[in-house]
């Protein structure tokens, strides 16, 4: 079975359309295409679905979703729910979430302020050390 994004599969199907198009007379290009100015956007796509399957006898559709790349963001916080960081105890530094996800500390550092700021991690200093741990959960 061939997955294709979205772009792909329109591109693949007014090229089929196209090709059922082009052996048509003229008589039936000019239904097709009042028929065709009368529909919607989706209403628009079924017909020309229905025309294909007509023509082939038989059609199948997929859908594929398309995985969002990780963010540093995304990985800070997944590394602190994986190793359970709810406390001083069990949280950890900028420089050890670094070095576990092999980010550079500065990048570790800008996404660990944007969870601050969204409030979706907790900061604690204690002397020089400032560690980093999830909200507890009520």
């Amino acid at each position: 079975m061939i997955s294709l994004t979205v772009k792909a599969f329109r591109l693949a199907f007014n090229f089929v359309f196209g090709v059922y198009m082009a052996f048509r007379d003229e008589e039936e290009k000019a239904a097709v295409a009042d028929r065709l100015a009368m529909l919607d956007g989706f209403s628009r796509i079924a017909y020309r679905f229905g025309k294909i399957v007509g023509l082939t006898g038989s059609a199948t559709v997929r859908t594929v979703s398309v995985k969002r790349p990780v963010t540093s963001v995304d990985a800070v916080l997944e590394f602190l729910q994986t190793v359970g960081a709810y406390d001083w105890d069990t949280g950890r530094t900028s420089l050890q979430i670094a070095k576990h996800l092999g980010l550079a500390q500065i990048t570790v550092s800008k996404a660990v302020q944007k969870l601050l700021d969204r409030g979706l991690i907790k900061a604690e200093k204690r002397g020089k050390s400032i560690r980093y741990y999830l909200p507890k959960r009520p």
